[in-house]
């Protein structure tokens, strides 16, 4: 008699696996696994939708999933990495996929376990699934994450979280900031849209505006809770931007900065599109081609070229660099989940020479009595305010106008560290 094929993967499961295999393993960044996975065929909008939730929110939550799985399996590591995946996504979704059935996650599993020939796991993959499914509530309960753990053990394995990075904000903001800082960085940030530049900004302004679920509003930007859809996007789409960033721009008071404007980490021109909203003449720079196309397919009227900001010569004397520092990125880990299980506590001295390199160059092109905005979006003193201390330590001409960080308590899920330079 013949054997039965395997039922092929769901397409939602199938493009997230793919993109969380990328992502672990070839070390893509999520949202770049993602667009390569759900460019591979046609796949229903709503698949698409849950392939992201199912990404975004394994990495979340993988640390704590690691450990549930550790309470049923004898040796996880024995599964290969595919197999090992797979069973932690069919967990993600039995404990935080309430309108997935159960059974509907144990089924997709246990038949893509038959696709390793030989190994005989679709018998194991049913036993642990079903056991992880009558957990009930206690999945949710912090006790049951407390056997035989240490504080920091604990706290790892709740809030699912590399130690390295528990222990850095224990020590260093204390236990009330890093436990707010923890439980951040396991849900998703708010969402954030621009509106300036839209020819329909008047109108979704006046729409938004009203809306009572609306978090906070400055200038033509929105904070709006997590999750939220809009049931016909505009065309042209609006412009995504973290409100928390937009927060640390606006901490610096950027209408009393004198023009022009260098923004020479400018990515895809998020914060340049805030300083045009305020008046200001702005040229930008940035090293990946890609990100400066985008800029200028959404502001055509900047000013761009391609340079690295530790030895880029502005073609004009900037009054005002603003610096969005490369760092650790350990403050939007909401967003990008990926980084706390890719960033390790080596990178970082990498990341702080850059940065003072980058530091260096501005503090030679600036204009004398100009300013140096710098923003980082992480949570590591050493990249923020001991970055700033070390640089007014070597020139000392320069002063301190401004610092500022996101409030722990911010329920926006991000938090950046900005401050405001002069060098006379």
């Amino acid at each position: 008699m013949k054997a039965r094929s395997p039922k092929p993967l769901p397409p939602a499961r199938r493009v997230a696996l793919e993109a969380l295999y990328r992502c672990l393993f070839s070390r893509q960044d999520i949202q770049a696994a993602l667009d390569v996975a759900l460019s591979s065929g046609t796949i229903d909008p709503r698949d698409a939708g849950l392939a992201t939730q199912l990404s975004y929110g394994y990495l979340r939550l993988k640390g704590r999933i690691e450990y549930v799985l550790s309470r049923f399996l004898k040796d996880p590591g024995k599964l290969s990495p595919k197999m090992r995946l797979a069973m932690g996504v069919a967990v993600y979704e039995i404990l935080f996929l309430d309108k997935v059935p159960a059974y509907a996650s144990v089924d997709w599993a246990v038949e893509f376990s038959k696709t390793k020939p030989g190994a005989r796991l679709s018998g194991l993959f049913n036993a642990v699934l079903r056991r992880i499914s009558e957990l009930g509530d206690q999945a949710h309960d912090k006790d049951f994450y407390r056997k035989d753990a240490s504080l920091p053990e604990f706290l790892t394995r709740w809030y699912s979280c590399p130690q390295w990075i528990v222990d850095l904000w224990w020590v260093t903001y204390g236990e009330d900031k890093a436990i707010k800082y923890l439980e951040a960085q396991t849900g998703p940030p708010a969402m954030g849209i621009n509106l300036f530049g839209h020819p329909d900004a008047d109108e979704i302004f006046t729409d938004l505006a009203g809306a009572p679920e609306i978090l906070d509003i400055e200038g033509f930007s929105f904070a709006l809770p997590a999750g939220t859809s809009f049931e016909e996007e505009p065309d042209p789409p609006l412009a995504r931007q973290s409100f928390a960033a937009r927060q640390a721009i606006e901490a610096l008071d950027p209408e009393t900065w004198s023009g022009p404007v260098w923004d020479a980490c400018a990515g895809r021109g998020g914060k340049t599109r805030i300083l045009l909203e305020k008046g200001l003449k702005v040229f930008a720079s940035d090293p990946h081609t890609g990100r400066l196309s985008a800029l200028q397919k959404e502001l055509p009227g900047v000013t761009v070229f391609e340079a690295n900001a530790a030895t880029a010569v502005p073609p004009h004397e900037p009054g005002t660099i603003l610096l969005d520092l490369p760092c650790s990125g350990l403050g939007v880990l909401s967003r990008r989940p990926d980084t706390k299980w890719k960033r390790k506590t080596k990178d970082l001295d990498d990341l702080i020479k850059l940065q003072a390199e980058i530091l260096d160059n501005a503090a030679q092109r600036v204009k004398r009595g100009g300013r140096i905005a710098l923003i980082t979006c992480t949570l590591n003193p050493d990249e923020n305010e001991r970055l700033t201390a070390r640089f007014l330590k070597k020139y000392p001409e320069a002063t301190l106008k401004r610092e500022w960080t996101t409030p722990p308590e911010s329920p926006l899920g991000e938090f950046f560290y900005s401050a405001l330079l002069e060098v006379r």
